[in-house]
């Protein structure tokens, strides 16, 4: 939760945490092994072709290449362990700002933002700490992962899960294992792209994973209902607070007499 008074962002504004310590390393660990995942991954599916026969001589030979593959395919499970011990630890705290729970007010709010955005509408959707956008990719990234740590493990370990399963699982998964690792790639190259990076609100990049601090007016732009409670628990700094991005313009003052 933010603290009262005294945080600044880069640029000297007003500022609140929004990502814990924990929380930024997670993301970054996330985003070594994810990245370090396709790089190694995509050239042994694609062997046959001429850049991923060439990456896989640059990585030093298929056996290094899946060696590092597998090392950060097996960071990557540590850390979806993690992350659900950490869920499960933190679910009863009074203050669920971690809440990633879909309902169908996201659907809700996502039919509202496609009437804004196509300009049928006026009205912005009052977004809470996370948006509908930031929940499909949290769930994705966790249906993804199960699926490609399942499909991974077969192939890794073949002969063990044979003993139990029929053999067809390890050509079934090995196409499920590729099919989802181009999904999620494209899935990061469109939606995560877009929204952390192109989106106009924080283009070139949102620094929030990375600082672990959102600006008062950002906030209050982006999560007015997140800012509205906040503010009615007392958890925002003292002193002037940002307007309403859509509230009507400060009266002009008196003119000369």
């Amino acid at each position: 939760m933010g603290r009262p008074g005294g945080m600044k962002d880069g640029r000297g504004d007003s500022a609140l945490e929004r990502f814990s310590l924990a929380q930024r390393v997670e993301h970054f660990l996330l985003l070594i092994s994810f990245n370090a995942l396709v790089i190694t991954g995509l050239p042994q599916k694609y062997s046959s072709v001429g850049w991923g026969e060439r990456l896989i001589v640059l990585f030093g030979g298929i056996d290094q290449t899946r060696f590092i593959h597998r090392t950060f395919a097996v960071i990557l499970i540590a850390l979806g362990f993690y992350h659900l011990v950490v869920v499960v630890a933190t679910r009863k705290r009074p203050v669920r700002r971690h809440d990633m729970n879909l309902s169908i007010r996201d659907i809700r709010d996502m039919l509202a933002d496609v009437r804004l955005l196509s300009g049928r509408s006026e009205e912005r959707p009052r977004f809470g700490r996370f948006d509908y956008r930031q929940k499909f990719e949290y769930w994705a990234v966790l249906w993804g992962t199960v699926i490609m740590a399942a499909t991974g493990l077969i192939m890794w370990f073949p002969s063990t899960v044979t003993q139990w399963l029929p053999g067809v699982v390890v050509p079934a998964a090995r196409v499920a294992h590729g099919g989802e690792a181009l999904l999620a790639m494209l899935s990061v190259v469109l939606w995560h792209f877009y929204n952390a990076h192109f989106r106009p609100d924080v283009f070139p990049m949102d620094p929030a994973m990375f600082s672990g601090k959102i600006t008062l007016e950002r906030l209050r732009h982006e999560h007015p209902e997140e800012f509205d409670e906040l503010q009615e628990i007392g958890a925002l700094p003292e002193g002037r607070l940002p307007e309403p991005a859509d509230s009507p313009p400060a009266p002009a003052g008196p003119g000369p007499a």
